[in-house]
């Protein structure tokens, strides 16, 4: 791959950078997002849950998969503990999307903010400034960021409001539907990625987790996301290593 040249915008203001983040976010993942929560408002509503609690699980949570589990967890009567326990597990994916993103933005400035601002991380953000940053001067970065994030979280809350408000008039198959928007975005993201083992690793996932739910429907997901991915991740670090090997 070659390397990329930041771009050099002519303001170069916090300002300036928050209005083209924005405006990104507007072009895509904001929309993305929308229709998930949407889903996931509908859903809320189904459980019994009152749309005060369902906004504020959008505004504290700001993450699809966990509230999911908090509303289906919460519905069948579960402890508190649990509840906040298994919310955190389904959190351990922004643990990797923090370490590989906020280093992209220079340490000497907006310290305490940007650790504040990881609230706004969402798969979808972190998508697009992944693929932006690199395109960008670093001192762009992160209001770029702040802008996407905030527009992601800020659309959150009309989509959850507007998916609890409309449960009955939408279809239950398009509600559930709705749900899964976000992550497969997420998911076809990484096709752009010119690695041929993402490819791999997403085509053989997915038939895998189709034959293995036959079989073992409440494993099926760990076994073909976790074990089929490391197995192409394997696959491929030998090959890369052997290619190297016969280079030099």
């Amino acid at each position: 791959m070659t390397a990329q040249t930041p771009t050099t915008y002519p303001n170069q203001s916090f300002k300036f950078a928050l209005l083209k983040g924005m405006k990104a976010a507007f072009l895509g993942p904001a929309f993305v997002l929308a229709g998930g929560m949407i889903g996931f408002g509908a859903m809320a509503h189904a459980a019994g849950m009152d749309l005060s609690l369902t906004l504020g699980i959008t505004i504290f949570l700001h993450a699809l998969p966990g509230q999911i589990v908090f509303v289906e967890m919460m519905s069948m009567g579960i402890a508190a503990s649990v509840i906040a326990l298994a919310v955190c597990f389904t959190a351990t994916r922004f643990l990797t999307m923090t370490l590989t993103l906020l280093p992209q933005i220079p340490q000497d400035r907006y310290m305490l903010s940007r650790f504040l601002s990881v609230h706004f991380l969402a798969m979808s953000s972190w998508t697009y400034c992944m693929r932006d940053f690199p395109k960008i001067e670093a001192e762009l970065r992160y209001g770029y960021f702040v802008g996407m994030g905030l527009t992601c979280w800020l659309i959150a809350l009309p989509s959850t409001a507007a998916g609890y408000l409309l449960t009955g008039q939408v279809p239950q198959w398009i509600t559930y539907g709705l749900l899964f928007i976000n992550p497969l975005f997420f998911l076809l993201s990484f096709t752009e990625v010119p690695i041929p083992a993402n490819r791999v690793a997403i085509v053989f996932g997915g038939i895998a987790g189709v034959l293995i739910h036959l079989v073992l429907p409440t494993q099926s997901l760990l076994i073909s996301g976790l074990g089929v991915g490391t197995l192409v991740w394997f696959i491929d670090f030998v090959i890369r290593r052997r290619r190297l090997k016969g280079q030099r």
